[in-house]
């Protein structure tokens, strides 16, 4: 019949009780056979069964008959109803071929299993070799960064610190000495002024708000002592962890042990899995 063959015909036994189990993988059909009054919605997620039972041996058409889609016409149903002798005749030769298939499919599964071998060893070579790339770039990164950069900056900032520091103390003191042998009066009056200013904006800072202050003190104090306790130790041991971070030859042993028991693993799973095939 014009569109209504199928590839594979749905073999079934003539006289005999038979179940067939209907569902969809994308959206709703529908298995139907009108000739044999039967059916029966495939419903994704769902499974439903039908009763088979023909009378007498045909070849029996359909169509699905529910509306799914642009190709819902080309959607032929083909049951062929056969008699027991030839319906276990047909049976045993499906069960021999699928056998004489897999077992010939024998070579095909090997090669598979050589070629994931061979894909395995080369992507756990790439893989360890990207590994041991990364840690020794990450070393070189961490040993400039702490044992170059850091302390650099600090040393650098420090000293420009202190230099701007003195520099601008430096300008201001020797301009109020330059005035103070032009007019000794009156620069002495701008630095008793000047003194006295900064004296009573303290005073009144520490009288209008002595927690305040004593807080504000006490965390300059200790920010400061910490800081220079600490800075001299900081340097020393990031400069000596990142030192012996990988250059060591038992962490290297270590690394290169764990790759190996990985693919030994990988390797037992596989041979095991293919072996169970």
């Amino acid at each position: 019949y014009r569109m209504m063959e199928v590839d594979n015909r749905c073999v079934v036994s003539c006289l005999l009780q038979m179940r067939g189990l209907i569902t969809s993988d994308d959206v709703v059909h529908s298995w139907a056979i009108p000739s044999a009054s039967i059916k029966a919605d495939g419903v994704p997620g769902r499974i439903n069964q039908v009763s088979l039972c023909f009378l007498y041996p045909g070849v029996f058409y359909g169509q699905c008959s529910e509306l799914c889609g642009v190709n819902h016409s080309f959607m032929p149903v083909c049951v062929e109803a056969v008699s027991g002798k030839v319906f276990s005749e047909w049976i045993m030769g499906n069960h021999n071929s699928n056998m004489n298939a897999s077992s010939g499919s024998g070579d095909r599964g090997c090669l598979m299993f050589i070629g994931d071998v061979i894909y395995w060893v080369l992507y756990s070579t790439y893989r360890g070799t990207c590994f041991m790339v990364g840690l020794y770039f990450k070393w070189w990164f961490y040993f400039f960064k702490f044992g170059v950069y850091w302390p650099l900056k600090f040393t650098l900032e420090s000293a420009f610190n202190l230099t701007s520091w003195a520099l601008s103390t430096s300008y201001s003191l020797v301009s109020w000495f330059v005035w103070f042998l032009s007019d000794p009066v009156d620069a002495s009056v701008s630095a008793i002024v000047w003194l006295k200013g900064k004296i009573f904006s303290a005073i009144y800072f520490s009288v209008t708000s002595p927690l305040t202050a004593f807080v504000w003190l006490s965390k300059k104090v200790w920010s400061l002592t910490c800081f220079m306790a600490n800075l001299p130790f900081v340097v020393f041991d990031a400069w000596m962890n990142n030192m012996s971070s990988f250059s060591d030859n038992e962490t290297k042993s270590w690394v290169v042990a764990q790759i190996a028991r990985n693919s030994e693993v990988f390797y037992s799973a596989m041979m095991e899995y293919y072996s169970k095939k």
